[in-house]
């Protein structure tokens, strides 16, 4: 005979470390983690336009920015610079990467095995998205310009 402790089903215990752990963590952190390339790259180019002079330099450190924070030129940085702009374009930014981190980590989640190297490989795809833009962008930019 069973008893009543016997005839509930049991809970399972998540195991420090083990699959089911380590998806809830991508599916929590996913978004601070794209977060954080964005501002990886933003501070990268900002430590290369602080470092350097020069207009190669200048140029390569403003497109890692926009790597970074690719809603700037969306703003009209750098032609039209108010703290404004540069505030609605970084905390815009911020928003989209997070965002798009925590689309990566949902998608990565329905897989059966999911961990940081699978969450990469799903965020790349669209950072990449993003990163061709800002340089079509970019382009587009120069080119109304009349800098190329």
């Amino acid at each position: 005979m069973s008893s009543t402790e016997e005839a509930k089903p049991r809970r399972r215990r998540v195991v420090p470390g083990g699959i089911v752990d380590l998806k809830r963590r991508v599916a929590r952190q996913g978004g601070f983690a794209g977060l954080g390339v964005g501002i990886g790259l933003a501070a990268l180019g900002g430590l290369i336009l602080f470092l350097t002079d020069g207009a190669m330099f200048g140029a390569v450190g403003y497109v890692v920015v926009s790597f970074g924070f690719p809603l700037l030129a969306l703003f009209g940085v750098p032609a039209v610079s108010s703290s404004a702009r540069w505030g609605v374009a970084v905390v815009g930014s911020m928003v989209m990467w997070w965002a798009l981190g925590q689309w990566s980590a949902a998608r990565v989640r329905r897989r059966v095995i999911a961990g940081w190297r699978e969450w990469a490989e799903e965020f790349a795809i669209y950072a990449g998205g993003v990163w061709i833009g800002v340089v079509l962008g970019l382009i587009a930019a120069a080119r109304s310009l009349g800098a190329i």
